[in-house]
């Protein structure tokens, strides 16, 4: 389960003009092994919302049953208490890879999962990320544990 970063500054956060489909793609990642990764068509500035995750409201009870299936690689803990599962949602937040996970990477993750002025759980640069680069971002320590 992926930790959202909470200490987040709205005042010097900016959101992109754009919808997401047309600055950010989808390939390869470029960390070994792990799937496909996120990636920017555009130059990303410090503190923009690079995206939004979108995802299904399940239950306590639902996310135990899906974590037994091994079905819970795309959930995020939610600041209430709820879980948003976004597996079988289209989503582009959910293919930022985490750069300083279990694998060795040359990369070094390049923004943060947070909270947009609008409580959305959202992914935000952590410095400038230029055209062509793949997004990272931490899943958190408890991501790590369960997942290795």
């Amino acid at each position: 389960m992926n930790n959202i970063s909470t200490n987040n500054d709205s005042s010097q956060t900016d959101s992109i003009e754009a919808k997401e489909s047309d600055y950010l793609y989808i390939q390869s990642s470029q960390i070994k092994n792990a799937g496909l990764g996120l990636f920017t068509a555009i130059d990303i500035y410090k503190n923009e919302i690079i995206s939004i995750f979108k995802g299904e409201i399940i239950s306590n009870q639902e996310a135990e049953r899906r974590a037994l299936q091994n079905n819970d690689k795309y959930f995020i803990n939610l600041l209430d208490g709820s879980i948003m599962d976004s597996m079988h949602t289209d989503c582009f937040a959910k293919y930022a890879n985490d750069a300083e996970g279990l694998s060795q990477s040359d990369f070094k993750n390049n923004a943060e999962i947070t909270l947009d002025e609008n409580d959305h759980v959202c992914i935000k640069a952590s410095r400038p990320i230029k055209i062509g680069e793949e997004i990272f971002c931490s899943y958190g320590k408890r991501y790590w544990k369960k997942h290795s």
